[in-house]
């Protein structure tokens, strides 16, 4: 019987967890600090053996002690280094959801030589863009098509129903991981040349995008495109770009809020704010009945602004306490996004992926190559999110154990052996990629 060792039971692992137990010749154990966690993720399985703890601070020591075959780490990411060191200290194989980092990719010489596999970038995005990505440009190159230029955008927002706050958006991830893709750096290529906009700045070059049959979105550039030209295989590619998909009025918001400074990590002293007076300070003005005058002073808007009209109804000009001694700018952003950006038990989330590629054949034929995946919540059931970020990493986890996932060191699902079932697999769960062509 084959052992995998689950880090984390947060909002994604769920849907993971339920997958694995379905076979016979599985057995699980899932570290998880919250006892609420656990017996929802877990439930009354013979084969899941729960420990309700936190991650030991010997890790390394922790994970070989429990004598896994691999390790699924669901942790946040905050915890992506740590349990990869371990992990690699351990000799033990790994699959990471999120981001392979460039501190995981410092790491492949020595899981190579430790004959190990580590799975990464097995979520949504990244993960099932990978994988229909790869699908499409192994299909064009086979034809002996090349690839002019790649595009894809991907959000997990509210549904429709569910966008009942003026920002248009909900957590249904960590707000960490949010709060700091607000600061990232992003890279694109247009035409053979590369684009930076660092610090935040790319919500400064947004635009307006249809999804078919559910409307028109905003969208900016999310990370760097760039290394995907490696990771796809399209050293042809003209243009690239990777972005994140948003309701109207999201870019405009967050360009105001990291004009305010409010995802600095600065530590400073907020024993005793409002948060009023906490925004009065990042305005300049002396005290918290001056704050949101001066808070339209500085972003030079009027209080009939939408985006004034947000950050009110946020709460950034309440005269509530912060709570709060010593912290960052970052920890009252996490504090008022806890409290208000939730979704309700009833209410569904939406998840839209949709890549386009445009290739060009011997004889002059071009093509446009559409992939989009519209995916609800399930009323009563698990959201979208936890569905298409918890699905793809068990299913490649049981791909793995069963001998099917070739090679050592880092592995992308760029592979055939693993996109092609996974994406076979995950239909059968009803989460389907519509593909279409039109000749250009």
């Amino acid at each position: 019987m084959k052992h995998v060792l689950i880090l984390g039971a947060g909002r994604v692992a769920r849907p993971c967890v339920a997958y694995l137990q379905k076979f016979d010749w599985l057995k699980l154990t899932i570290l998880e600090a919250s006892l609420e966690n656990l017996d929802r993720v877990a439930g009354n399985h013979p084969r899941t053996t729960t420990l309700n703890e936190a991650l030991p601070g010997d890790a390394a020591d922790f994970i070989s002690r429990q004598e896994p075959d691999l390790v699924l780490n669901l942790l946040p990411t905050e915890f992506r280094t740590r349990v990869a060191e371990a992990c690699l200290k351990a000799g033990v194989h790994l699959i990471l959801p999120s981001y392979a980092d460039s501190a995981i990719r410092r790491m492949e010489p020595q899981v190579v030589e430790a004959g190990l596999t580590w799975l990464v970038e097995l979520g949504v995005d990244p993960g099932i863009d990978h994988m229909s990505a790869a699908r499409t440009i192994n299909h064009i190159h086979g034809r002996g098509g090349r690839v002019e230029s790649f595009t894809s955008i991907c959000g997990a927002i509210p549904s429709a129903e569910a966008n009942t706050n003026p920002w248009g958006y909900k957590l249904s991830w960590a707000p960490e991981s949010l709060i700091g893709a607000s600061r990232r750096t992003a890279r694109i290529m247009q035409d053979r040349e590369v684009l930076e906009w660092a610090d935040g700045a790319t919500y400064e070059h947004v635009h307006l995008e249809e999804v078919k049959g559910l409307g028109w979105y905003e969208v900016y550039a999310n990370a760097d495109s760039l290394p995907y030209l490696e990771t796809y295989a399209i050293p042809e590619c003209r243009s690239i770009f990777r972005g994140t998909i948003r309701y109207v009025g999201w870019c405009e918001t967050i360009v105001a809020m990291n004009e305010l400074g409010l995802f600095s990590q600065d530590s400073e002293d907020l024993s005793g704010l409002t948060f009023a007076a906490f925004t009065a300070r990042k305005c300049g003005a002396a005290t918290s009945s001056d704050a949101a005058q001066a808070l339209c002073a500085r972003l030079h808007v009027k209080p009939s602004s939408a985006i004034f009209m947000r950050l009110k109804w946020m709460g950034f000009l309440d005269k509530k306490p912060i709570p709060l001694g010593l912290g960052c700018s970052r920890d009252v952003v996490r504090a008022l996004y806890g409290e208000k950006l939730y979704f309700e038990p009833d209410e569904l989330d939406l998840i839209v992926l949709k890549d386009e590629v445009i290739a060009s054949f011997p004889g002059g034929r071009r093509e446009c190559h559409t992939s989009t995946l519209i995916d609800f919540g399930i009323p009563d059931g698990d959201s979208s999110i936890a569905r298409t970020t918890g699905l793809p990493p068990a299913i490649v986890a049981k791909l793995f154990l069963e001998g099917k996932v070739p090679g050592h060191g880092l592995v992308l699902p760029t592979l055939p052996e693993i996109y092609e079932p996974c994406l076979a697999e995950m239909e059968a769960e009803n989460i389907r990629l519509n593909e279409s062509t039109v000749v250009l």
